[in-house]
């Protein structure tokens, strides 16, 4: 698998509370995007990705992909919370998270809040996770049509992430990797400013992964920068 990561602070905000890790000895790629005051984002985003990593290197025997990416993502949930009741300025913090397993050609993705994973295939862009937002939950569980809640309030809060429940919600899909397919994880801060077409258009260029990840983040930015935006695109080269 190749790989190319980056983030940005972006145009609006001072510092950054993205954070992403390409893990090869495990076969993992983890991206996670923070929230809290007092900068606690930033603490929510590394503890989380910290925590996915170390469990993965030393995790309980006999799991399936899907039950490993589940308890390393409940083992950062409790380590984020147990990091917040420990420092009382960090009270309220979590992260979203979108971590993606592969034993080629199988691959997993978890994920929990609204960073997201896509897959490029065939100059196709798929989205692979779930928006754990309220605009996403309106459109699942009452039927609301996108123009219905793209002007809503609050239409971007979170309906789950990692610390903020002793329970979390993990959102996991599984697909069969081909030669040549880009998987793409990203934080709001790409998805948001930069369209599903724009995101396409760019991956679908014949140019390095360095490349198409430096276009991206330059799009977000181009249109705005309002957060952090982080890319980590990944590519099976070969079969």
């Amino acid at each position: 698998m190749k790989w190319f990561g980056a983030t940005d602070t972006g145009r609006r905000r001072t510092n950054n509370e993205d954070a992403w890790q390409v893990e090869e000895s495990v076969n993992a790629a983890i991206l996670a995007d923070g929230m809290g005051g007092e900068n606690c984002g930033e603490v929510g985003s590394a503890v989380t990705v910290q925590a996915i990593t170390e469990y993965l290197k030393s995790p309980e025997d006999g799991l399936t992909m899907e039950e490993l990416a589940k308890e390393a993502i409940r083992s950062a949930n409790r380590r984020v919370l147990d990091t917040a009741g420990e420092r009382h300025e960090c009270d309220g913090m979590g992260s979203t998270v979108v971590l993606v397993l592969w034993r080629l050609p199988d691959v997993v993705i978890a994920n929990v809040g609204d960073s997201r994973a896509y897959l490029f295939r065939a100059h196709e862009l798929k989205q692979l996770s779930y928006d754990q937002n309220f605009a996403n939950e309106l459109r699942h569980q009452l039927g609301l049509s996108e123009e219905r809640v793209r002007t809503m309030p609050n239409r971007n809060v979170l309906t789950m992430a990692v610390g903020t429940y002793e329970h979390v919600l993990i959102r996991i899909n599984t697909l069969k990797m081909e030669p040549g397919d880009q998987i793409l994880i990203c934080s709001d801060g790409l998805h948001g400013p930069v369209d599903h077409d724009t995101i396409s258009q760019i991956l679908d260029e014949t140019v390095s992964l360095q490349e198409k990840v430096e276009r991206l983040i330059q799009c977000a930015n181009l249109n705005g920068g309002p957060d952090n935006v982080t890319a980590v695109l990944l590519e099976w080269a070969d079969g």
